[in-house]
């Protein structure tokens, strides 16, 4: 066993060094345990063998800052975690700007009429609709909720069309902000 963690450990200063065999030797290694441990803590909807294939890159790009002296799986598995969490942040935030950007009338019918909303994610995103300044709250509401255009919003409340766009852009910011804080909080309750 020692010499097995010896030989381990003299691929591991070959990757520094830049050695692709041993990097090969290594990725046919531990491939299947990476895959095991993604498997676990992985939503469906991410490819499992990319996250792979991205731990391994991960591995290749960064081999001069590889520590021999320590464990090689646990190095790969926090990887893994890592590129994992990326993927769900970057989920969340497509997701968010779809919200942001294209949160009209009709998505938001199907939002509220969509069976795979629970009640109390609808019963949240109301209650950050709340906190949001009155008079934002109110452009905000007229544009998505009524459907109204920035000039048609404008012309109602007397104000200029800038004035409703940096009304509705700062509505959106609190809203993406408090959604991440929601989803991060969520994935930490979920994954820990």
């Amino acid at each position: 066993m020692e010499k097995l963690l010896h030989t381990e450990k003299e691929l591991i200063v070959k990757l520094k060094n830049g050695d692709s065999f041993a990097f090969e030797v290594l990725f046919y290694k531990y491939r299947s345990k990476v895959k095991g441990f993604a498997k676990r803590i992985i939503p469906s909807q991410i490819d499992l063998e990319e996250i792979v294939q991205e731990v391994f890159v991960k591995v290749w790009l960064k081999k001069e800052y590889i520590d021999p002296d320590k464990e090689f799986q646990t190095y790969l598995f926090s990887i893994t975690k890592n590129l994992v969490l990326d993927h769900l942040k970057s989920a969340v935030n497509r997701k968010l700007y779809f919200v942001g950007e294209h949160f009209q009338q009709d998505i938001i019918a199907d939002y509220y009429t969509d069976a795979h909303i629970p009640d109390d994610v609808v019963e949240k995103l109301l209650n950050l609709i709340e906190q949001i300044p009155e008079r934002r709250r109110e452009i905000f509401c007229l544009s998505r909720f009524s459907g109204l255009s920035y000039k048609e919003i404008a012309q109602q409340l007397n104000i200029t069309e800038n004035t409703v766009d940096s009304q509705i852009r700062n509505a959106l910011a609190f809203l993406r902000k408090e959604f991440r804080k929601m989803i991060i909080l969520l994935f930490l309750f979920l994954f820990n």
